[in-house]
C-alpha cells in the first residue's frame, strides 16, 4: 500500500443565520382625553359713561386802531444827455505774401538686395532600431489554495424582554376657593355754584382814508443809431493746383513658384502573424478493470491436507467468497458478475477479482500557436516641393502730378453804414390819489355769569369676593413597562479558510528587443544667396515759392456821438396812516365732558377642560430575530489514502524441511505455520502472501492463511478489453 493525495469533494456542515420576523404583545400605556365642564366665577369691569363740568380758558382776540408812519418813494423822471463810442467799420486791401509748394519728380538709381533661392543634395546618415523577438526563460512563483477547516468560537447577544416595574410622579391639580378683601372708589357727583366771566362781542362801524398809486402811460420820441450792411463785388486772383495724371514705367520682383516632385521611402512597421509548433502534454488516461486472483473460502478438515486452511480462509472472507467449506468447484453456488461483485471462479478454487483503476496516458501533441512579428518595409512616397524664382517685369504705374494755375474770382465783401433814427418810447409813470373805505370793527366788554357746575367725587369702599384658586398636588404611582434586555451566549461553528502554497515555476516568454543598424538617404535642400541689384526710382520732391497777393481786411474805427435818456430817481415822504391792530386776551369758559368710568361685576361662566386618563392596553409588535440554520456546502478536500500495488513475490526455497528448521520468534508463527510463507504440496513459498489489491487489508478475525496466491487467466467476457 503507498500513500497518494487524492482530491475529494465533501459535504461540510455550517451555521447560518436567517432573519425571521416573530409577533409578541407590548403592554403600552396611553393617555385618553376626555371633556369636562367647569364653572369660574370673574369679575369685569363695565365701562359707564357719566358727565361733568369742567373750566377751561379761551384767547379771545381784541381788535384796536394804531396811528404808523410809513415812507413812501415817489418816482421823478428827467432826461440826461449820454455821451457814447461807435465802432464803424471800413475795408482795406492789404498785401499779403504766401509760400506755394511746387512738387517736381526725379529719377534716382537704387541698390537692393534679393535672396536667390538654389537646390542642393545633400547625405544624411540616420540609425534605425529593427525590432526582434527572443524567447527568455521566466521564473514565477504560483500560489495553489489548500482549504482547510477551523473551529472558532464567538459570542451572540441574544435579546429578551423584561417586564420593570417603574415609579413615576403625576401633578393632579386641585381646585379650592379662598375670601379676598379688596377696596373700591365708589364714584358720585355733587352739584356746585360757580361765577365766571365772559366777553360779549359787539360791531361798530368805522371810517378809512388810504392813498393809491395810479398807474399811467406816456410815448417819448427817442432817437437811436443803427449800424446799416450792404454788399460790394470785389474782383479777387487766386493760385490753384491742378492735378493730372502721368503713367511712368516701373520694374519690380516677383517671385514665381516652381514645384518639383521627389521620391523617398520611409519605414513602415507591420505585425505579422507567424505560426510556430508547441508540444502540449495531456492526460488522455482512463479507468480499466484490473484482475487479481484470491482465495475465494475455507476448505473442511479434509483440504487441510492440502495446505488450503489460513490462506482459503482469509481470503475467502475479504472478498465475499463461500465459507461453507466446499470440496470442489462443481459444489459452489457462489459465482457473481465479474464488474459488479468484482468475483469470478468457483468457490473452492482460485478467485479473479476485477477493480476500477485509473490508468494515465500522456500523450504529447504538437499544437499550432500564433505570434506575431514586426517587420521594417521601405514603402516609396512622392512629396511635392515649391520652389520660388525672382523675375524682373515692367509695370506701368500711375503718378499723380500738379499744376499751378492764377484764377481770378467776384467776392461780395460786407460793409457797414451809419444812419440815425428816432423811435416812439412808452414810459410808465404813477400819481397819488386819496381814497376812503368804511370797515365793521369788532369790541368786547366783559360780563360776569353764575352757573350749576356738577362735580364728580369717590369715596372708598372695602369689600369681599371669593376667588378660585388651583394648586397641583404630586401623587407617586408605579407601572409595568418592558426593558429590551440582552444576554450572551458563546457558541461554536466551523470556519473554511484558504491557506496559500508557494511554488517555483518556470515559463518561456518572448521579448521584444531591438538592434541599431546605420542607414543613408538623401535629400534636396534649398539654399539661398544674397545678389545686389539696382533699379530707378521716382522720388517726388517739394519746391518752396514765395507769392504775394491782394486781401481784403475789414477795420473799425471809434466814433463819439452824445443821446438823451429818461433817467427815473426817487423821492421820499413821510406819511401817517390807521392800520386796525388785535390783541389776546384770556377768558375762562366752561363746558360738559363726557368720561367712562370702569365699574367691576361679578359673573359666572362655564368652560370645557380637557383631562387625560391613563389607560393600558396590549398592541402586537414584530420583531426580528436571526435563527441559526444548519447547512452543507461542497469543499475540495486533499486527503492521503493507500493505494493498491502489485509487487512481484520471489521464491527463495523449495524445501520442506526450510519450514521445520525455520528458527522465527513465536509471534510469527499463526496455526504452526510462519508468516510471510505459505506451504502447498509441500512448496514452501517466502515474502508477503498477500495482494496490494486487498485494499490495504491484513489478517483479521483471526483468520489462517493456508491457499497460495495462484495467478489464473482471464476468462473470456470478465470484462477487461485492453490486455485481452
Amino acid at each position: 500500500m503507498r500513500s497518494q493525495y487524492v482530491t475529494e469533494t465533501r459535504q461540510v456542515p455550517y451555521t447560518a443565520y436567517q432573519r425571521e420576523t416573530r409577533t409578541r404583545m407590548r403592554t403600552v400605556t396611553r393617555r385618553v382625553a376626555r371633556v369636562e365642564s367647569r364653572q369660574q366665577t370673574y369679575t369685569v369691569q363695565v365701562p359707564t359713561t357719566q358727565t361733568r363740568t369742567e373750566n377751561y380758558n379761551v384767547q379771545v382776540a381784541v381788535p384796536y386802531t394804531q396811528q404808523v408812519p410809513y415812507t413812501v418813494q415817489i418816482p421823478v423822471t428827467t432826461q440826461i444827455e449820454q455821451t457814447y463810442q461807435v465802432s464803424i467799420p471800413y475795408t482795406e486791401q492789404v498785401a499779403q505774401a504766401y509760400t506755394v509748394q511746387i512738387p517736381h519728380t526725379d529719377q534716382v538709381e537704387q541698390t537692393y538686395t534679393v535672396e536667390v533661392p538654389y537646390t542642393e543634395i545633400q547625405t544624411q546618415n540616420y540609425t534605425v532600431s529593427v525590432p526582434y523577438t527572443d524567447q527568455v526563460e521566466q521564473r514565477y512563483t504560483v500560489q495553489i489554495p489548500v482549504h482547510q477547516t477551523r473551529d472558532e468560537t464567538y459570542t451572540v447577544e441574544v435579546p429578551y424582554t423584561d417586564e420593570v416595574e417603574q415609579t413615576y410622579t403625576v401633578q393632579v391639580p386641585v381646585t379650592s376657593t379662598r375670601t379676598e378683601t379688596y377696596q373700591v372708589s365708589v364714584p358720585y357727583t355733587e352739584t356746585t355754584t360757580q361765577s365766571y366771566t365772559i366777553q360779549v362781542p359787539y360791531t361798530e362801524m368805522a371810517t378809512q382814508n388810504y392813498q393809491v398809486d395810479v398807474p399811467y402811460t406816456e410815448n417819448i420820441e427817442q432817437p437811436y443809431t443803427v449800424t446799416v450792411p450792404y454788399t460790394e463785388a470785389v474782383q479777387q486772383n487766386y493760385t490753384v493746383n491742378i492735378p493730372y495724371v502721368e503713367h511712368v514705367a516701373q520694374n519690380y520682383q516677383v517671385q514665381v513658384p516652381v514645384t518639383q516632385t521627389h521620391t523617398a521611402y520611409r519605414t513602415v512597421n507591420r505585425c505579422v502573424p507567424v505560426t510556430t509548433m508547441k508540444t502540449v502534454t495531456r492526460d488522455q488516461g482512463s479507468y480499466q478493470c484490473v484482475p487479481t486472483e484470491v482465495q475465494s473460502s475455507v476448505a473442511p478438515s479434509s483440504c487441510l491436507t492440502g495446505g488450503q486452511g489460513l490462506i482459503g480462509s482469509l481470503l475467502g472472507g475479504l472478498v465475499g467468497g463461500c465459507r461453507g467449506g466446499c470440496l470442489s468447484a462443481s459444489a459452489c453456488t457462489c459465482n457473481a458478475d465479474p464488474c459488479n461483485s468484482g468475483v469470478v471462479g468457483d468457490a473452492c478454487c482460485p478467485t479473479i477479482v476485477y477493480r476500477k483503476v485509473y490508468v494515465p496516458n500522456l500523450v504529447c501533441e504538437q499544437v499550432p500557436v500564433t505570434t506575431y512579428q514586426n517587420q521594417c518595409t521601405q514603402v516609396p512616397y512622392c512629396y511635392t516641393t515649391t520652389s520660388y524664382t525672382c523675375e524682373t517685369r515692367t509695370r506701368m504705374v500711375p503718378v499723380t502730378r500738379c499744376r499751378t494755375e492764377t484764377r481770378s474770382r467776384t467776392v461780395n465783401v460786407t460793409k457797414y453804414k451809419t444812419e440815425t433814427r428816432s423811435r416812439s418810447v412808452p414810459v410808465t409813470r404813477t400819481r397819488t390819489e386819496q381814497r376812503s373805505r368804511q370797515y365793521s370793527v369788532t369790541k368786547y366788554r366783559t360780563e360776569t355769569r353764575t352757573r350749576e357746575v356738577p362735580v364728580n367725587r369717590t369715596r372708598m369702599e372695602t369689600r369681599t369676593r371669593d376667588i378660585p384658586v388651583t394648586t397641583m398636588t404630586t401623587q407617586t404611582r408605579t407601572r409595568r413597562v418592558p426593558v429590551q434586555k440582552s444576554r450572551t451566549e458563546t457558541r461554536t461553528r466551523t470556519v473554511p479558510y484558504t491557506e496559500y502554497k508557494t511554488e517555483d515555476r518556470t515559463r518561456m516568454v518572448p521579448v521584444q528587443r531591438y538592434r541599431e543598424e546605420q542607414r543613408s538617404r538623401q535629400y534636396q535642400v534649398t539654399k539661398c544667396r544674397t545678389e545686389t541689384r539696382t533699379r530707378m526710382v521716382p522720388v517726388t520732391r517739394m519746391t518752396t515759392e514765395t507769392r504775394s497777393r491782394m486781401v481784403p481786411v475789414t477795420r473799425t474805427r471809434l466814433e463819439t456821438r452824445t443821446r438823451l435818456i429818461p433817467q427815473t430817481t426817487m423821492t421820499t415822504e413821510t406819511r401817517t396812516r390807521t392800520i386796525q391792530c388785535t390783541r389776546m386776551e384770556t377768558q375762562v369758559r366752561s363746558r360738559q365732558v363726557n368720561f367712562t368710568v370702569c365699574v367691576p361685576q361679578q359673573r359666572v361662566r362655564n368652560y370645557n377642560v380637557k383631562v387625560y386618563d391613563c389607560v393600558t392596553e396590549e398592541i402586537p409588535e414584530t420583531y426580528s430575530v436571526c435563527v441559526p440554520v444548519q447547512k452543507c456546502r461542497t469543499v475540495r478536500v486533499r486527503v492521503c489514502k493507500p493505494v493498491a500495488t502489485t509487487i512481484q513475490v520471489p521464491v527463495c526455497s523449495t524445501d520442506e524441511s526450510h519450514y521445520q528448521s525455520s528458527s522465527l520468534p513465536p509471534e510469527h508463527i499463526i496455526d504452526g505455520q510462519p508468516l510471510g510463507e505459505s506451504v502447498m504440496d509441500g512448496v514452501v513459498f517466502d515474502g508477503p502472501i498477500i495482494d496490494a489489491t486487498m485494499s490495504g487489508q491484513g489478517v483479521y478475525e483471526g483468520q489462517s492463511m493456508e491457499r497460495p496466491i495462484i495467478e489464473a487467466p482471464v476468462q473470456t467476457g470478465a470484462g477487461c478489453t485492453n490486455c485481452n
